[in-house]
């Protein structure tokens, strides 16, 4: 299995935020009608701030040493 340390969830956050800002910048060009988007950008936006937000807290858990876990 891969070890997630510091340079593959930083490479995996820059690439997830790179996708996200192309995503939004994709969505808000106005509609052509003979080029119709075949993905909706709308979602893939979603799961790449889901990533993003995997990847924060994923370095979060590095920094602290241990797994963050919830209250007792």
């Amino acid at each position: 299995m891969i070890e997630l340390g510091w340079w593959v969830t930083g490479a995996v956050l820059f690439v997830a935020a790179g996708v996200f800002v192309w995503s939004r910048q994709v969505s808000i060009r106005p509609p052509d009608p003979l080029r119709p988007r075949l993905a909706d950008h709308g979602v893939i936006q979603l799961f790449a701030m889901i990533v993003i937000i995997l990847m924060l807290v994923h370095m979060v858990t590095l920094v602290a040493g241990e797994p963050i876990t919830g209250r007792r």
